[in-house]
């Protein structure tokens, strides 16, 4: 069969080059094969595609096979030489740091307000920042939690860089397949019927970005496309092709039966091709010479990665920089008003573009901890008009009066979500900001992003899920990502104050809004993932949850209801401190466990299909059992793949666990014993920076890899499971 021999060639070709290095004994260049081996073995130029052209036209596209390619092999590195090179790095950051925050007033003078530190790690092949929006900056609160990891006789480690690409070497814009001209790009579209079928899709889909492109311009000029193909602009046609990656993706959840009928390729596969071909599109026109197409094409390509490409922010952060500084270029930072010779609808397009390009830039640099391009641009373009498509197009002389803001449109969540991400934009810079704000700059953001809040409008405010039973799902789920935002900005602005090593009063306010937007999170997550399961209400627009739902947000909150769990300050009876005693609703311990808890086993439950989700899990996992450790509550490690029998032969649940339970032991001798977890606080204090900075990220080892600690505790307690 030529299937077997094709597989049987590229293994062998790949095996002798191996071989041949290793009998010279040196270190030889291993010479990737690209070419599938039918086309290797005719000697014929093959396109990469899968199948290839080549093998299409031979009619045997089964025995189109590629070489695997060799993994490269990373040198191992021991968790003692980690966190040694780590406790290095902190002594430098210390001796290099002039007036750092003292642990508490010595001489009179008030304490200086805490501020989220920032910090520089050095990898062996990259270095990486890590600012105050990121989760991981919270965990350096959680008292010396990176002492778990004191084992230094532990397995040498292995994790990537998140932000290392994780998916085949690429350019910016570039796939593995590139049509040699025009003609080809032109031959990779699917027949009328499929185009028109996706671009219903994408059009219908209520996607974040269909209000950039006017519907029945679009029409006008697809409708002169299938004219004359040839005199079509490039960057048109890149528009074309993005509409329909898009609209192949969001009929893989509304009308998947739609995508699965041609079991030669996957809905990814179909998806990569057309956002392929749309960069190879933009490349051709010279992307560096924008008009409007350019930048609806360049802004729908930056979605794409935004929504399916979640191992990999860091290419969409470098992306959405490009998309910025490309607007910046055709001026989309002034608002039209103040310039001549724009027309009405073109202004009204720009304000679209632009304020679409200020969330992407954000949401993606907050999911990095990094700041975001745009907090160093000065810019005065206006929110979009309240106005449908059908109102204006591009004869329009004079926009109409806008539509009232209680009128629920295709446009209202983009401008509602403009607004919040503008007030959100304040919270990160502040975050970012080199030097710790006063109360009163924090106080005045708060009121600001209070502010925002109050003006959205009722229809867009989230409501319980039985009030919400007879509104369109894609309602309820812009509902929830304007919520999110909103009660992620809180947590962002008020966190530091967590911190504190001795609690202010005059802080209580941001202690207890910090501690409301978390539970309320969280109680998000729940809600989102019991309704967007298989039979819920929302699983069709699953798509949009997938976007939505950013890892960093709902870890975010899990480390404050964690930090605020492991002070002990917070909860003693008749003291200052005890804040808790004065919040309304009150909390106990036991009620705020329950909630990480619910958020483990969500985590838990979603790991299964996603590798972020897995670390999500391992990071949840570990705080709450360092948590329970704390707080002495005999369990067996949490998760059911550790869960022991207890004294009757059931399987001991951690939902079951209360603080104070009086119930039989779980643990087990096998199992390490609590004191190996409760003992850290005692040693090696020299690993964290001890000058009373909220934000070093003590999980970064080696070029920003933030979970490769909890990767090696996790390790020892399966193996002792």
């Amino acid at each position: 069969m030529q299937t077997g021999n094709s597989n049987s060639t590229g293994i062998s070709d790949h095996a002798s080059l191996a071989g041949s290095a290793g009998t010279n004994g040196h270190a030889k260049r291993t010479r990737v094969l690209l070419s599938c081996a039918p086309c290797r073995n005719s000697k014929l130029k093959c396109d990469r595609a899968t199948p290839c052209g080549q093998c299409l036209r031979k009619g045997k596209p089964d025995g189109c096979q590629y070489a695997p390619r060799l993994e490269k092999q990373k040198p191992a590195k021991s968790m003692a030489a980690r966190l040694k090179r780590l406790e290095g790095m902190v002594r430098n950051m210390i001796d290099d740091v002039d007036g750092s925050v003292n642990m508490a007033p010595t001489d009179g003078k008030p304490a200086q307000e805490p501020n989220s530190a920032a910090f520089v790690v050095q990898g062996q092949t990259a270095t990486s920042y890590v600012g105050g929006t990121h989760f991981m900056a919270i965990l350096e609160d959680i008292e010396d939690l990176k002492n778990y990891f004191e084992d230094s006789n532990g397995e040498d480690d292995e994790n990537h860089d998140p932000f290392e690409n994780m998916g085949p070497t690429e350019l910016l814009m570039a796939s593995r397949s590139s049509p040699k001209n025009k003609k080809e790009l032109l031959a990779l579209l699917p027949e009328k019927a499929v185009i028109d079928r996706l671009s219903n899709r994408y059009f219908n889909s209520n996607s974040p970005s269909q209000h950039i492109v006017h519907v029945p311009t679009f029409l006008k000029e697809y409708n002169q496309f299938l004219k004359d193909p040839n005199r079509t602009s490039l960057h048109w046609i890149a528009l074309l092709y993005m509409i329909l990656a898009l609209g192949t993706f969001f009929s893989s959840f509304s009308a998947p039966h739609e995508v699965t009928n041609d079991p030669r390729s996957s809905v990814m596969d179909k998806f990569k091709q057309f956002r392929g071909a749309a960069g190879w599109a933009l490349l051709w026109g010279k992307y560096s010479q924008p008009n409007q197409h350019t930048l609806q094409a360049f802004t729908l390509y930056v979605e794409g990665d935004f929504m399916t490409n979640r191992e990999n922010r860091m290419n969409c952060y470098l992306l959405s920089s490009v998309l910025i500084r490309l607007m910046l270029k055709m001026g989309l930072h002034r608002d039209p008003s103040k310039m001549a010779n724009i027309t009405p609808y073109d202004s009204e397009m720009r304000r679209r573009l632009w304020n679409l390009a200020i969330q992407l830039d954000l949401l993606v640099a907050f999911n990095l901890g990094l700041p975001g391009m745009i907090h160093g641009i000065e810019s005065d373009t206006q929110l979009p008009t309240h106005l449908m498509d059908s109102e204006f197009d591009t004869e329009t002389k004079e926009l109409p009066p806008a539509r009232p803001d209680s009128d629920y449109t295709p446009v209202t969540y983009p401008i509602n979500k403009a607004k919040v991400i503008r007030a959100f934009g304040l919270v990160a810079r502040q975050a970012h900001s080199l030097t710790a704000p006063s109360y009163a700059e924090v106080l005045s953001v708060d009121a600001r992003l209070e502010e925002v809040w109050k003006d959205v409008p009722p229809v867009m405010k989230m409501r319980p899920m039985e009030e919400s039973v007879m509104d369109p799902p894609v309602l309820v789920i812009q509902r929830f990502g304007l919520a999110a935002i909103y009660q992620k900005s809180r947590c962002v602005l008020h966190r530091r104050y967590l911190a504190e090593v001795v609690p202010k009063e005059e802080h209580d306010y941001s202690r207890r809004m910090c501690l409301d937007a978390a539970l309320t999170l969280l109680n998000y997550q729940d809600m989102m993932h019991n309704n967007t399961k298989p039979g819920g209400i929302l699983n069709q627009t699953g798509w949009f949850v997938s976007a939505l739902v950013a890892v960093n947000d709902f870890l975010l909150a899990g480390m404050v209801v964690a930090l605020v769990l492991q002070n002990d300050k917070y909860w003693e009876v008749g003291s200052d401190f005890n804040w808790i005693a004065r919040y309304t609703p009150t909390y106990t311990r036991d009620d705020l466990l329950q909630v990480l808890q619910r958020s483990h086993e969500i985590w838990e439950e979603m790991a299964s299909d996603v590798p972020e989700f897995k670390k999500a899990q391992d990071v949840v996992r570990t705080i709450l059992r360092r948590i329970q450790v704390h707080l002495g509550i005999e369990t067996a490690d949490t998760g059911a793949s550790c869960a022991m029998p207890n004294g009757s032969g059931e399987m001991a649940s951690v939902a079951d666990l209360s603080i104070g339970s009086t119930g039989p032991s779980t643990t087990s001798s096998n199992e390490p014993a609590a004191g190996e977890f409760a003992d850290f606080d005692t040693t090696e204090p020299n690993l964290m920076a001890t000058d009373g900075r909220s934000d070093p990220p003590w999980m970064m080892q080696d070029g920003y890899d933030w979970v490769s600690p909890f990767q090696q505790l996790l390790s020892k307690l399966q193996q002792n499971c």
